[in-house]
């Protein structure tokens, strides 16, 4: 029969002991380690602005006791780069030695270390002006009416706002857009303000508006019918036309508000000749090319337009 082997609890107390001496030993002598830090940049030219997001973290070769080092490696501190003279490429780009400002950067660590090495030679940045420009605002709106019910005008208030900030970042947006929202079975007038959304806007874009108010006048819609007059275009003066028919019908919907508003003289419906002739046509092509705006679904009948050329 095995005998199981008693090892007396003393003999972990001795080991625990002996690991933690250890322990304490070779955190107490110096060590050059590598260290990352978050980094900020202050004392910016007044007059410029940084256009993009520059290096947020660098490693550091710092030396130190163990544990200084350990209590380094856990801590949240970020280090300071003064950014007040840096040496240009051109009008945009710009960039920092950092040899240059080791001094700066010993200052701010914490007692017993010592930077030996800033791991990353240069720091790139790129800079421009401020500039404020005003863009539109676009609701994004899923709209879901009753049978018959449409949106007759929407009404946006402020239809644009102002927005500032790095130059190349300004010059690239063309309009905001609000956040999505959708409203079901809609079939009366109604307001509701729209938050603007910045999911892909810099945190440097400021906005005059965080959001904007919307009027949305609903309509029951009908259908009607006008009779527009067609007008040729790029024909030769020396040509005479004569179309079968001369006036094309438009279908269109429209609001019961808006149904007497609108006439056949808010349409232009125009046949363009050279098209005819570069397709080897034998017929002509009607195109709406003006309709008012408080109408939608517009067709246009009939598609195809005969033609006798009289010279």
């Amino acid at each position: 029969m095995n005998k199981r082997i008693q090892i007396p609890k003393i003999f972990f107390g001795f080991l625990l002991t002996s690991f933690f001496m250890w322990f304490l030993i070779n955190l107490s002598k110096e060590y050059v380690t590598k260290i990352t830090y978050y980094v900020s940049y202050d004392n910016l030219a007044q007059d410029k602005i940084l256009q993009e997001t520059p290096l947020q973290k660098i490693d550091f070769l710092i030396k130190g006791n163990g544990f200084k080092l350990f209590t380094a490696s856990f801590s949240n501190k970020r280090l300071s780069f003064s950014v007040d003279k840096l040496k240009s490429k051109n009008t945009t780009d710009y960039y920092l030695l950092t040899n240059n400002k080791k001094r700066e950067i010993q200052d701010q660590l914490n007692s017993g270390l010592e930077l030996v090495d800033i791991l990353k030679d240069t720091l790139h940045f790129k800079l421009g002006t401020l500039k404020t420009k005003k863009v539109p605002v676009v609701p994004d709106l899923d709209l879901n009416y009753k049978l018959g019910f449409g949106l007759a005008e929407m009404k946006i208030n402020p239809d644009s706002i102002l927005i500032s900030g790095p130059e190349l970042q300004i010059n690239k947006i063309k309009e905001i857009t609000t956040k999505k929202v959708a409203f079901q079975e809609v079939n009366e007038d109604f307001s509701t303000d729209l938050e603007v959304e910045r999911k892909m806007l810099s945190d440097n874009v400021k906005l005059s508006n965080s959001s904007i108010n919307i009027e949305l006048l609903i309509d029951k819609f009908t259908e009607g019918t006008l009779e527009v007059p067609i007008k040729i275009i790029n024909a030769p003066k020396n040509l005479e036309l004569n179309t079968f028919p001369k006036n094309v019908k438009i279908t269109y919907r429209v609001g019961l508000k808006n149904y007497n508003k609108i006439s056949a003289d808010l349409f232009n419906v125009v046949c363009d000749y050279k098209f005819t002739k570069d397709g080897n046509l034998s017929y002509l092509v009607p195109k709406l090319e003006d309709a008012p705006e408080l109408i939608s679904l517009v067709r246009v009948s009939p598609q195809k337009i005969d033609f006798l050329i009289q010279k």
